[in-house]
């Protein structure tokens, strides 16, 4: 049993597997033997970016529905700071959504 953050990130389709390196080269998604695992739903992302916003897809006042992969890694406690920054680096969008919970990861 191992205490881990679960990151949870949405992000346009054609950034998934920049995602998932970036992570990984931060320390996020190690189980066991094995870097680099994530899971990936996919789904879409919907908002109404505002007149002071500056969309990466979209127009401002307009609502947008765009395709997005939901990408969740385990991320050891100590490594969150890194992982973050790392998503916020390659991430397009202005704002990414970026959630994290505290789990026990049984391995």
């Amino acid at each position: 049993m191992q205490e881990v953050y679960k990151i949870f990130v949405t992000i346009p389709e054609a950034y998934t597997d920049e995602l998932i390196e970036a992570m990984s080269h931060a320390g996020a998604g190690v189980v066991g033997n094995y870097t680099h695992c994530a899971f990936i739903t996919k789904g879409f992302g919907n908002y109404l970016p505002s007149e002071n916003a500056a969309p990466f897809i979209g127009s401002q006042n307009k609502m947008s529905r765009e395709p997005e992969d939901k990408v969740e890694m385990i991320c050891p406690k100590d490594r969150l700071v890194e992982v973050v920054k790392a998503i916020k680096e390659i991430h397009p969008y202005e704002t990414p959504t970026i959630d994290v919970l505290d789990i026990m990861f049984y391995n």
